[in-house]
């Protein structure tokens, strides 16, 4: 039954699913608690980890827009299997770092792991989208987001066996192996990024289809309207030359046509007879056209075209459906700077407070992906009755609220307790957040909306490097109270979306045609 389900899954959305399980089981032990405490090892100190993650920022930052844009304008298949080359690099280049102990090639490494990422996430997010249909698109993410949080729990239970053999303690000689090990399972899954195929997207191949089916259209109903057209006059002088040609007589005939009352013509006639109609259209609105003749056309229509079956659309504070991609993102900004500045310390905290080995913080991180699926598999079905916005902005506030209590908090157990569910809360919307981005862009503009996570990542690894700073000058708790006050400006701004985004409401089937679906997103605005 499960190769069944794997069988029907669409091409690029089986290597997506590929790819985000093997690279985040790596991405897991190179880039986050072992690589704090081989840093924090290496050099003793603090700061060093966060120069390490503003480096990886910094390079994400100066490539993510350029390569949001070809992955636009040029194929996405061939911009990840750029990435692949670039990550197979990156990965013998950092394995031999962390061999020879060398802080300067593990800086210049983190550069090219950030360059990687500003090439493959973009390209990739957006032919995920590209392979999934408009309003079924949180469930995928969803899935997407569990196998993601799967990885997460391997990498720290490979790194757990590792400390195992070489030596549960904060140290080279036990540090490296692990390191080493990630850099290996980096390198082995770049062969996925290989393997992609923009013209085997559901978007892509929909798009073929309807224009294929839309050219027989036209050739059938210009078939029948020229002959419609033909009087008896032109029929009689036809016969009449026909006669004249085989016996030999053949004079020139003068053809006139006489105005004729025809029927009514045909939708896709009027539709090519009205001057700059066809071109005006949007596909979406010419496939729906199409449909009224019978034509099985492309399941597809964005919210944005929607919204123009109805008005007023909805609006808050000045905002209206227009400004959703902006918001999600400039909150998403925000947040991240609060994360990185904290996110990055937490093994260090628990191994510098409270004195847990790499083994035991191996753990707390193999169990908070764990907290994370479950709680999105929560969260996306909340989200069908309560709304995506809803959910994002209640379960981000309650991960606020766990960082605040960690700030103040002595016990050992509610700290572990909090770390979790901080997490989980923070961590179980992603997709919710991603599919509702990705049906408020169009989609020749996905992946420049995906490469702005560079900016995201560069707020968070620049965050870091300050966050370094803070706890070096005040400690850990001061740094988790700041961060918790920037979460919070970002809560904020997106619980302005709620109201906006209500209409935005998944189908779960495939069934029902795309005008029935803009008459629901109609209903739905009608009722603001």
């Amino acid at each position: 039954m499960c190769l069944a389900l794997i069988d029907r899954l669409d091409h690029n959305v089986k290597f997506v699913f590929l790819f985000t399980l093997s690279y985040w089981s790596a991405s897991s032990i190179i880039s986050q608690q072992v690589l704090a405490g081989y840093i924090y090892v290496l050099t003793g100190s603090n700061t060093s980890v966060g120069i390490v993650k503003g480096i990886q920022g910094l390079a994400q930052l100066m490539v993510a827009l350029p390569a949001g844009f070809a992955a636009d304008f040029l194929r996405r298949d061939r911009i990840l299997a750029f990435a692949g080359a670039v990550g197979v690099l990156t990965s013998l280049l950092s394995g031999f770092a962390f061999q020879v102990e060398s802080l300067s090639l593990i800086y210049v490494s983190f550069g090219l792991w950030g360059a990687f990422t500003a090439l493959q996430s973009p390209a990739m997010e957006a032919l995920f989208a590209d392979s999934v249909p408009l309003g079924q698109r949180s469930l995928p993410f969803t899935m997407k987001h569990i196998l993601l949080n799967l990885a997460l729990v391997i990498g720290p239970l490979c790194a757990i066996v590792l400390f195992y053999h070489y030596g549960d303690t904060w140290d080279l000689p036990a540090l490296r192996p692990v390191m080493l090990f990630g850099t290996f399972l980096a390198a082995i899954s770049m062969a996925a990024l290989f393997q992609f195929n923009d013209d085997m997207a559901y978007e892509n191949q929909q798009h073929l289809l309807a224009i294929e089916r839309e050219l027989n259209s036209i050739e059938r109903n210009f078939s029948v309207e020229i002959s419609e057209c033909m009087p008896e006059e032109l029929e009689e002088e036809n016969n009449l030359l026909l006669r004249r040609e085989s016996s030999g007589r053949l004079q020139p005939l003068s053809f006139t046509f006489s105005p004729i009352q025809s029927g009514p013509l045909s939708e896709v006639s009027q539709l090519l007879r009205s001057p700059g109609t066809l071109s005006t259209r949007s596909p979406s609105a010419m496939y729906l056209t199409n449909h009224s003749t019978g034509v099985e056309v492309l399941d597809e229509l964005l919210f944005d075209e929607a919204l123009e079956f109805a008005r007023p659309a909805p609006s808050c504070c000045g905002f209206n459906v227009a400004h959703v991609p902006s918001i999600l993102f400039i909150s998403d900004f925000i947040i991240s700077n609060g994360a990185g500045m904290s996110i990055h310390f937490f093994p260090l905290f628990f191994y510098k407070e409270f004195g847990l080995t790499p083994i035991q913080v191996a753990s707390l991180f193999a169990l908070m992906p764990i907290c994370v699926a479950m709680c999105s598999l929560v969260a996306q079905l909340v989200s069908r009755w309560m709304g995506r916005m809803t959910v994002i902005v209640g379960t981000r506030l309650t991960g606020t609220l766990c960082l605040v209590v960690m700030a103040f908090s002595t016990s050992l157990s509610v700290q572990c307790a909090l770390f979790l569910l901080r997490g989980a809360m923070v961590h179980c919307t992603v997709p919710l957040r991603r599919s509702l981005l990705m049906d408020f862009v169009p989609k020749k503009q996905r992946a420049r909306w995906n490469s702005l996570e560079g900016l995201s990542m560069f707020s968070w690894a620049g965050s870091a490097f300050l966050g370094g700073f803070l706890v070096e000058a005040h400690g850990y708790r001061v740094c988790f109270a700041v961060s918790s006050l920037v979460y919070l400006v970002g809560v904020l701004l997106e619980s302005i979306l709620i109201p906006i985004t209500t209409f935005a409401v998944e189908t779960h089937t495939r069934g029902g045609s795309p005008r029935q679906r803009s008459r629901a997103v109609s209903k739905a605005l009608s009722v603001q």
